[in-house]
């Protein structure tokens, strides 16, 4: 059925969404979609994503990607702040609470920035014939061992891929591994 343009409504700058439909603000729809992000790669990689319960969100993680010896937390954020090309970093504000909780730690946590651009959440999907786009990208940082003071500077470098799934299953093993640097020495 097509919708008359009097059933569509404006969202972020150019983009319209139909009427009625929409329940999110744009930042908790941007959250939702930064989640969505990191659950596709994971399925891709074969490996499982939990996702923290609004409620239970005390560690300052937004959910666990689940790995054969133990899981990874990881902290998801999504802005449209960035641009994907130009730069080679984006840098993110930390808050203490979440680098105390982080820094105690005992296995590796990850924060992931999902950058949609253009910042429009109509385009943030380009649904074609033979595929839907996603008009995003997300880069990864290890966190729990991030000295005070410092801001979290995410590489642009350091794409979230199934591929980065791998070195993080490595840095979770290692966090057993006393000969590794991991575990509790003897």
């Amino acid at each position: 059925m097509e919708l008359m343009r009097q059933d569509l409504i404006m969202v972020g700058g150019s983009g319209r969404l139909p009427k009625g439909v929409a329940t999110l603000d744009t930042n908790r729809a941007k959250s939702r979609f930064g989640v969505a992000y990191v659950r596709a790669v994971c399925s891709q990689a074969g490996v499982g994503f939990q996702e923290t319960s609004p409620d239970e969100d005390v560690l300052a993680v937004d959910g666990t990607v689940a790995f054969e010896i133990a899981d990874a937390r990881v902290q998801v954020k999504c802005t449209g702040q960035f641009r994907l090309k130009g730069g080679s970093t984006a840098t993110w504000p930390i808050d203490e609470s979440w680098r105390k909780r982080w820094n105690r730690c005992g296995v590796p946590v990850y924060f992931v920035l999902v950058i949609v651009d253009p910042d429009d959440q109509v385009a943030w999907l380009h649904h074609q014939d033979e595929a839907t786009l996603h008009r995003a990208a997300a880069f990864w940082v290890r966190v729990d061992k991030l000295p005070d003071g410092q801001n979290i500077v995410v590489p642009k470098a350091q794409r979230l891929t199934a591929d980065t799934l791998r070195l993080w299953a490595d840095d979770v093993e290692a966090s057993f591994d006393p000969s590794r640097g991991g575990g509790v020495g003897v």
